[in-house]
């Protein structure tokens, strides 16, 4: 069976809604049946990548989503919403393996997707 690529978008910050718990969720079940995942991290959904969480007692989110890179997830971050939340365009305030692009990175991660999924409000 061919691999397919499962894209998501997430516009919601860690911990207030259960939406990057369920990106987690999903994107480890599709990793597990080998198909290719790319995220796009967008408005306060930048914030799920930021480096040194501490959300006590809860598993930082940061961490899983290290998990969910070093097992070949693909992230982008938004570059206007991590400077409007004061994050370095480096990208140095995220976990390894984000990167930090564009509107158009986003449009062509759209275009590569087999299935794509909004986690909004």
């Amino acid at each position: 069976m061919q691999s397919k690529t499962l894209g998501l978008l997430l516009l919601t910050g860690p911990y207030t809604f259960e939406n990057s718990r369920t990106l987690y969720e999903l994107a480890k079940a599709a990793i597990g049946k080998g198909h290719k995942v790319k995220v796009f991290l967008f408005v306060d959904g930048v914030n799920n990548a930021k480096l040194k969480q501490d959300p006590d007692p809860e598993r930082p989110m940061d961490q899983m989503f290290q998990e969910l890179a070093d097992a070949g997830v693909e992230f982008q971050a938004c570059g206007l919403c991590t400077a409007a939340r004061g994050f370095a365009q480096d990208g140095s305030d995220f976990i390894s393996g984000v990167g930090v692009s564009s509107l158009t990175e986003f449009a062509q991660i759209i275009g590569e997707c087999d299935r794509f999924i909004t986690l909004t409000l």
